[in-house]
């Protein structure tokens, strides 16, 4: 049974809370016997897996220059509000110059590419904002991909 749109929201949430967090707070997540303690509702859902995924594509773009550029914009932004106009910008403009649209990949994907890149670009590079990454990825994520996300099924049924 495909998640509802509220599970998604969660789901969304769990991922970039575990994409944007430290690798030893991963490592304290793993119990004795190797297995992943998850609190979801959903038995097969792993937010774990799914950062690790979103982080392998995001590391190969961290070096590009037109992420400086984008992250200066986002450290002008003072209000939550502001904030995630900001990183949607962001992302938006990420999409045009290193996401081109093209008919074998979803749109949706290149904006999942895309936000995931610029939120690891500002952990990385501008500890200053880095408590404003996870609500603003989160809130644009569930703003533009929720539905689509809910239409495949899930974090899980998405092919990253």
């Amino acid at each position: 049974m495909a998640p509802s749109e509220t599970v998604v929201g969660w789901q969304t949430y769990e991922i970039i809370r575990c994409l944007l967090e430290d690798e030893d707070d991963v490592k304290n997540r793993v119990m004795v016997d190797g297995d992943l303690e998850i609190d979801s509702p959903a038995d097969d859902f792993d937010p774990v897996l799914i950062a690790g995924k979103l982080r392998s594509i995001a590391d190969n773009l961290v070096d590009d220059p037109a992420f400086s550029v984008v992250l200066k914009d986002m450290k002008k932004a003072v209000t939550k509000e502001v904030t995630e106009a900001a990183f949607s910008q962001g992302v938006e403009a990420l999409c045009q110059t290193h996401f081109p649209r093209t008919p074998d990949v979803a749109p949706e994907i290149q904006l999942i590419r895309a936000s995931v890149s610029f939120g690891l670009y500002i952990k990385k590079f501008s500890p200053d904002l880095r408590s404003t990454v996870p609500g603003a990825m989160t809130a644009f994520l569930n703003r533009r991909v929720r539905t689509w996300v809910t239409q495949q099924g899930g974090w899980d049924n998405v092919n990253i």
